[in-house]
């Protein structure tokens, strides 16, 4: 006796849910986060016109790497509360980042005439005040060999240092983001607060 034909509509959703599922694992297996990049430490060493400074980033993602490629950070001094005046600039070397991983990286860079730009700069209650960004382009390893999604990653923030003693008065790390260059400036906060009250607008409105 012939077994009975298989029903069309359970074909169907048997291949839409292998489809279905495939898709899912392609798209958690090719989702990134992007790496958080902070100031650690960094100190102004006026009487050799130097900076020194030590960059942490950190890799969130559990099953992929991430490749660096250069990083650039620069560094500006504030002369008042919107003008900067180039400082110095340094570049760490590419490398590679495993697995949920969070790299420290230390760098210098000759800041000449370091002693003359801090007495022109912007000074309150004692401290200068310093515009730090960085910028590089990453990539993302998964599986063995096979690298995805190249972007550049880019941040930046504003950081108070102690006149005196040329060191970075936050003792927690600071993380760089995107800060326009501007003493007390509230405009990354306002943007933020716009977009969330803008999404709630929208998902009250839809779901009324």
């Amino acid at each position: 006796m012939e077994p009975p034909p298989r029903n069309c509509c359970t074909c169907c959703l048997g291949t839409l849910f292998s489809l279905g599922f495939s898709a899912l694992f392609l798209w958690l297996s090719l989702r990134t986060e992007p790496p958080k990049c902070s100031l650690q430490s960094l100190s102004l060493l006026a009487q050799n016109d130097t900076v020194i400074f030590q960059l942490s980033l950190q890799n969130d993602n559990k099953d992929k790497g991430v490749k660096y490629r250069d990083v650039l950070v620069t560094f500006a001094l504030f002369l008042d509360n919107t003008t900067t005046r180039p400082l110095a600039n340094a570049t760490l070397l590419p490398f590679y980042q495993g697995r949920g991983k969070t790299a420290r990286k230390w760098g210098s860079a000759v800041a000449p005439r370091l002693a003359r730009f801090n007495r022109t700069a912007a000074v309150k209650n004692g401290n200068v005040f310093l515009h730090v960004e960085f910028a590089t382009r990453v990539k993302y390893k998964v599986w063995l060999s096979f690298y995805v999604k190249r972007h550049r990653l880019v941040g930046g923030a504003n950081v108070e240092v102690n006149a005196s003693s040329g060191e970075k008065v936050e003792p927690k790390a600071i993380r760089l983001r995107d800060v326009p260059p501007r003493l007390g400036s509230r405009a990354a906060v306002v943007r933020s607060s716009y977009v969330a009250v803008v999404g709630v607008i929208v998902t009250v409105f839809f779901l009324t």
